[in-house]
Parts: structure tokens; sequence; C-alpha cells
């Protein structure tokens, strides 16, 4: 296995993994980020990333989304099979907003729109890298609901006994919507509590979240569904026992 190419930096120093064609752009991102404090090294294509990332987990990664040899959706979607809690921060200067949303359906924790300033892009990583932590503060570290327990703790969710493969973003949103549990929260209010300051008018990050999640818990081999929408307000949790053909009994 290929050694961390990081190990000899500082090790309480978070390592980024930047994924950037554009030599200058990558250059400047990865400058920025060490300025600010993180240890940093370059992919410029999609085969290279995918090869680094599968030989050492670097603590976030900052993708852009069109590289040589693999895109970055492709990226994600990998990714997401064997580290579905790295962080990644998809930056991109593509018009469609269908294809930036795909972005975040597939599993990307954010995403910044070209060109960014160096302080957003490091406020955005901040975030991201504290999200598990913040998971893992406060009492208490365990809900349940139905056939479902989030345990806040070991970052992991389970429905009828099998571990759900959440992000750190889609626990978190799980657990905003656990901590008011029956309550619809605004979409507005979800934006605030999930990535903090005011929802751009038109953002759809809310719905693409919301959407993934709901494949997660709702779509699973449990007796019930669990992210409820209220039309034209937000959404809630709440545990509704899922419609069985006659005859089959749910689990028990």
């Amino acid at each position: 296995m290929t050694p961390n190419p990081l190990a000899a930096t500082d090790p309480s120093r978070k390592t980024i993994l930047v994924v950037e064609d554009d030599e200058s752009t990558a250059q400047a991102v990865a400058w920025h980020l060490s300025k600010a404090g993180f240890a940093t090294t370059i992919a410029r294509d999609g085969l290279a990333a995918l090869t680094t990332l599968k030989a050492w987990t670097p603590d976030a990664v900052v993708l852009d989304l069109m590289l040589p040899h693999v895109d970055g959706w492709s990226i994600i979607r990998d990714v997401r099979r064997w580290a579905p809690h790295l962080p990644i921060i998809v930056m991109t200067a593509r018009p469609d907003e269908g294809e930036r949303l795909e972005a975040l359906t597939l599993g990307a924790d954010d995403l910044l729109r070209k060109p960014f300033s160096a302080k957003e892009l490091v406020a955005r990583l901040d975030t991201a890298l504290r999200r598990a932590e913040v998971l893992g503060t406060g009492d208490p570290t365990e809900a349940s609901m139905g056939d479902m327990v989030i345990d806040r703790d070991r970052l992991q969710v389970r429905i009828a006994d099998d571990v759900a493969p959440l992000t750190p973003l889609e626990t978190k949103l799980l657990w905003i919507l656990a901590e008011e549990k029956g309550r619809t929260i605004s979409r507005d209010e979800i934006f605030t509590r999930v990535w903090g300051g005011e929802r751009p008018h038109g953002d759809r990050s809310v719905d693409v979240l919301v959407r993934r999640l709901r494949r997660k818990v709702d779509e699973s081999g449990g007796n019930y569904t669990y992210v409820q929408t209220e039309h034209r307000v937000g959404y809630r949790l709440e545990a509704i026992p899922k419609a069985f053909p006659v005859g089959r009994r749910p689990r028990r």
C-alpha cells in the first residue's frame, strides 16, 4: 500500500486532498489551505485521485467536477461506497444547476461555485470537518423511533438492526429532525442548522439532502417511513408504518 504522502507533516494538522486538473487553480487552493493550517496534497486527474484515496484516507477532499480520465461525479459515487463519512467539498464552474445538484445527490457535503474566495473555502471546509465532532457531543447520544436507532457518538444509524450508510451531513440532518421529533421544520431553519447562514433564494440543497436521507432510511428494509413532508412548510420526523401486502407481516 502506498504510504500517506503527508505522514511526515505535523500529525495534528488536518490532511486535505485537492483534486483539480488546472495547475494554477490547484496550486492556489493548496497554498491557501496550507496558510490556513492544513496539510495538502494534489491529484491532477480523477484516476490519480482514486488511486490516492484507495491508498490512504485524508481528512477531507476538495474536488473539481470536470476532470480527465474519471470525472468528479464518478469519484463521489465510488468513494461513498467505502468512505461514507469522508467530507467532500465540490468546487465547480459548471452553470448547469442539475449537474451541481447531482453532486450533492451522490453524497458531496458542500459545493462552491467558481470563482470563490479562499476564506469561504476554508470556512466551508472547517464546517465539514467539525460535523463529525458536533454529532459526537452533548446529551443524549442516542435516539430511537419505530425500528430506527440513531447513535450520535458512533455516527451510526440502524434500521431494523441493519446499519444505514449515512454520511455525516445526512446524520446531522436526521439528528436535527429527531431533536424536533414531530415538529415540522422549515427549509430555511434546516439550512441554517445544517450549513449555517441564510438560505439563498431558490436554493434546493435542503431538498436534495432530504432525498438522500429518505433513500437510506425510508426505502430500507424497515417497517416504517420516517421523513415526512408538510406541503409548503417543511419536513418532520415521524415513524409511520409502511403499507404491507395482505398476508405479509412486518418484522418484529
